[in-house]
């Protein structure tokens, strides 16, 4: 079954992977003080609405910002489904996309960052910002 906002691309591996990273992220936000709604994990304050027809993987909330996180994994973050959902979020609050640290093609491992920062340009969306998490060790980078 697919969950609403799931990527159908996604094999379980990989969606237990996005899941640990929706949920690293939602905790650190959550002791940074945010007011945090997050998808896919079971989170007390459940997801946030929909916004122009996808729900955001996390929202987060204080006095001086509003924050939306889409979670991606690397057979995710490229594809039209992304593109979309992020399309959708763009200008509506502060937007990031985290992806994890490393990925691998292949035999060989890479860094996403930069690849991911010219596949935004090529889409138009020049404000959403690129973090990372790893989904084993939690590491978290905002800005890499």
């Amino acid at each position: 079954m697919l969950v609403k906002g799931s990527n159908p691309k996604r094999s379980a591996d990989s969606q237990i992977h996005h899941d640990n990273m929706v949920r690293y992220i939602a905790n650190d936000l959550a002791s940074r003080g945010y007011s945090v709604h997050a998808d896919h994990i079971n989170w007390h304050k459940g997801p946030f609405r929909e916004i122009n027809g996808y729900i955001p993987d996390i929202t987060a909330i204080d006095t001086d910002s509003s924050l939306i996180f889409e979670i991606e994994t690397c057979l995710t973050y490229s594809d039209d489904h992304t593109k979309d959902q992020l399309t959708a979020f763009d200008k509506k609050a502060g937007t990031y996309i985290i992806i994890p640290p490393e990925c691998s093609r292949g035999n060989k491992n890479y860094v996403p960052v930069a690849e991911v920062k010219q596949i935004l340009r090529n889409w138009g969306l020049f404000l959403v910002r690129v973090g990372t998490c790893d989904p084993i060790t939690g590491e978290i980078n905002y800005n890499p």
